[in-house]
């Protein structure tokens, strides 16, 4: 299923490239037990404003030339026969989707932004390997718990550090939020914050000394 780009008049394409992007590479990579793929997703983005007018002008000259007024099936046909007329003058868009698979540890990490995508991603792998299962991972803290924990007890886990961001959201109706931007978190005034309720929602930490991520 190697990727192929979009057809003139195709609206979308999706298939897997090289993880390195080396072209005709192979579509898998190894590392240390580790699989590593890639998708490729193209759009043809055409701009709605253009398919309106056209849709406009061709519902004005029916009016015009045959005195009647085109029903709501008419008008539909009309606007999908324009979509796909101008479809092959749209421009393209990609995008792509890491994939890393542990086998050992029975882990697939995917870099999707949106559960949409996410699911897109996960739809082809079950394709492509026979006999893939998954399943979401269910922590016994969640997140936000956890995040909570570390902020009031000023202890991240082993080889963890806090930054300086957190966001702080009330769980009541108020719905407050309280943010912490370039700010030192080890202050009371963070901790009250956690004791009266308010719920971490993003808090930026450091691996190591060699990676520093937003944990949301």
């Amino acid at each position: 299923a190697r990727f192929v780009p979009c057809g003139a008049a195709q609206e979308k394409a999706v298939g897997w490239i090289a993880p390195r992007g080396e072209e005709h590479g192979a579509l898998g990579e190894v590392v240390a037990g580790h699989w590593l793929l890639r998708q490729m997703t193209e759009v043809r983005v055409g701009p709605g404003s253009v398919v309106r007018r056209k849709v406009d002008e061709q519902l004005k000259e029916i009016e015009a030339t045959t005195g009647r007024k085109p029903g709501r099936k008419e008008v539909r046909d009309l606007r999908e026969d324009t979509r796909m007329a101008l479809l092959p003058l749209a421009f393209t868009k990609q995008a792509t989707q890491s994939v890393w698979i542990d086998p050992r540890a029975g882990l697939l990490i995917l870099e999707a932004g949106t559960q949409a995508r996410a699911d897109e991603v996960v739809s082809a792998l079950v394709q492509a390997i026979d006999g893939l299962a998954l399943q979401l991972l269910d922590t016994a803290t969640s997140p936000a718990a956890a995040m909570a924990h570390w902020l009031s007890s000023q202890e991240a886990p082993h080889g963890f550090s806090i930054d300086r961001e957190c966001e702080l959201k009330a769980v009541d109706e108020s719905k407050a939020v309280v943010r912490y931007a370039r700010h030192a978190l080890d202050i009371e005034e963070v901790r009250a914050h956690v004791a009266a309720g308010k719920m971490p929602t993003r808090l930026a930490m450091t691996w190591r000394d060699r990676v520093s991520f937003v944990l949301t």
